[in-house]
């Protein structure tokens, strides 16, 4: 993983069952565009946008790309810092 920020970040919903309870939960991961034209998915998103050095930039982020998500599928993609649908 390099060093390089991210401009953008999408979340993508999935439903999942539980193994021991039998019920279902929502589980999102998220994918990383980057200035250069390169997209990584299902990223960390704590260590692409450096959350503890930046942890306001991450939580906008991710606040937004959350919001931008559907109910199941792929969201829009939001910018980096301010977690704005582009």
């Amino acid at each position: 993983m390099s060093s390089q920020m991210p401009i953008a970040i999408r979340a993508t919903a999935s439903w999942k069952i539980r193994r021991w309870l039998k019920s279902r939960y929502r589980s999102i991961r998220y994918d990383a565009r980057f200035a250069d034209g390169r997209e990584e998915y299902g990223v960390d998103l704590n260590a692409v946008l450096q959350g503890a050095r930046f942890p306001a930039d991450y939580w906008s982020t991710v606040n937004g790309a959350d919001h931008a998500c559907p109910e199941e599928g792929a969201g829009a993609w939001v910018d980096y810092p301010y977690g704005r649908p582009l």
